[in-house]
């Protein structure tokens, strides 16, 4: 408790210094040949990211705070303080909002749990294998990582009970955190699968104009980083956490299996039809937000029987809708208002970037916004690095989209279990201790730096990535 209490303390000295920062960025004239909104939109970016970084207060409650001081400090017209809102960005997050409201509602996710995790034998690999290839599994038919985490971490709980592992064993942490990095860090290949690729998909759509697709996203970052970071991932929770089973052992403690009831049946149907559409939208054009609607309309319709009204008033999170409004609403206002040229310059000449010198381009990316991370949350890369692509484009000599797309390299970094809410509430829901979060956590993290990251770079070398 009084750990807790500490953290909680400093969370609220960092939230007052943002404070201080900003009102200071306020009241400071902007210094020569800066444009006249930038030292303003300078101190709303340190009010808003600090806000968002500690969760002083609610995300969504800082998005408003946001929209308030951007329109009554005249930082920037109403269109894009707003603009997060035009985003497909936010509706592919409310589709994510109705799919695991429908899938609680029917049960689906129970009954996929408890399907593949029975399957997988009563060795302790078998068993954290069943769960993070799972985890891994729904994310791509549910495009939200927290309701993936919060839905069926439960579930992962039980079966933990049901095995007799103690509430504070390794065996117990190893399962939770073996579904929640599974569910969430290879996932980050996947373009709808998880709120900081949604941010930065409507980032570079609302700044630089352009969609990016749904396969070339897959085939970019899945290919070796995601399929890496899955297998480090079930090996890690295996390797440091292995324990032996209890004398009952999974085979006799599996959940009875029952048919399908006629929901399970109509959402699995409508899930896979998204998914095919998600997987072939270089075919038809339509982008994965507006696919991701139709499954909630879907899901939504009285006949269908899967989502109830009541359900939707009362089951419903609106504040990640209003999180990604507003943190893409953010970097459109750097845009806006200049201050993204003015901190592109800076971090060219602090990291010193060369046309030619792509190995050392990839990887100083790739840190940056690891540190970005550290400091602020994985959501926030998006804010930070879009504004600046078109620095670092004419600084490395790579395509525009080779600049925008590097910044996923670094969503697959994760530090500490802070940066990324989905893992940190995982840990919650399990009990999981932060001794055994961290050491997941600064394991992965190493091997990742060490070894899939050449790998990825020399990938992305392969496809041509860094221009002729």
């Amino acid at each position: 408790m009084s750990g807790r209490k500490g953290i909680g303390n400093v969370r609220r000295i960092i939230a007052g210094l943002g404070i201080a920062i900003g009102i200071t960025f306020f009241i400071l004239p902007a210094p020569e040949g800066w444009p006249p909104q930038s030292l303003g939109c300078l101190g709303l970016v340190a009010i808003a990211v600090t806000f968002w970084a500690t969760e002083a207060i609610p995300v969504h409650l800082t998005s408003f705070i946001f929209f308030f001081l951007a329109l009554v400090l005249a930082i920037a017209p109403a269109p894009v303080v707003f603009s997060g809102f035009h985003s497909g960005a936010v509706w592919l997050v409310f589709a994510g909002v109705v799919i695991g409201i429908a899938i609680e509602q029917t049960g689906l996710g129970a009954r996929i749990a408890e399907t593949i995790i029975s399957r997988f034998g009563s060795s302790y690999w078998g068993l954290v294998t069943g769960i993070g290839l799972t985890g891994f599994g729904t994310a791509f038919f549910m495009p939200s990582a927290m309701g993936r985490i919060v839905i069926m971490t439960p579930i992962i709980v039980a079966i933990a009970d049901r095995l007799r592992f103690a509430p504070t064993s390794k065996g117990r942490a190893g399962m939770v955190l073996a579904f929640s990095f599974c569910t969430v860090v290879p996932a980050m290949g996947l373009l709808p699968a998880t709120v900081p690729n949604v941010v930065f998909a409507g980032a570079v759509e609302s700044i630089h104009g352009i969609t990016i697709r749904y396969a070339d996203f897959l085939s970019l970052h899945l290919t070796v980083a995601g399929s890496l970071s899955l297998v480090t991932c079930l090996f890690l929770s295996w390797f440091l956490f292995r324990e032996d089973l209890p004398t009952t052992t999974l085979s006799d403690t599996a959940l009875p299996t029952t048919p399908l009831t006629g929901g399970q049946k109509r959402l699995a149907l409508i899930l896979a039809t998204t998914l095919v559409f998600w997987i072939t939208d270089k075919l038809h054009g339509v982008a994965p937000a507006w696919i991701g609607l139709g499954a909630a309309v879907a899901c939504m319709v009285p006949i269908m029987r899967m989502v109830p009204p009541k359900a939707l008033t009362e089951k419903a999170n609106y504040g990640p809708w209003f999180f990604v409004a507003g943190i893409i609403g953010l970097g459109a206002v750097v845009a806006e208002t200049g201050l993204g040229k003015i901190l592109g310059a800076a971090l060219i000449t602090l990291v010193g970037f060369e046309p030619g010198a792509d190995a050392f381009n990839f990887t100083a990316l790739m840190l940056i916004g690891g540190l970005i991370m550290c400091a602020l949350n994985v959501a926030g890369v998006p804010a930070i690095m879009t504004p600046l692509a078109a620095d670092i484009m004419q600084a490395t000599g790579w395509p525009l989209e080779t600049v925008l797309l590097s910044q996923i390299n670094s969503f697959f970094l994760v530090f500490i279990p802070f940066q990324v809410a989905p893992i940190f509430t995982g840990m919650l829901i399990g009990g999981v201790g932060m001794r055994f979060a961290l050491k997941m956590c600064l394991t992965y993290s190493c091997i990742y730096l060490l070894v899939i990251a050449p790998l990825n770079f020399l990938w992305w070398q392969s496809l041509g990535m860094f221009g002729p």
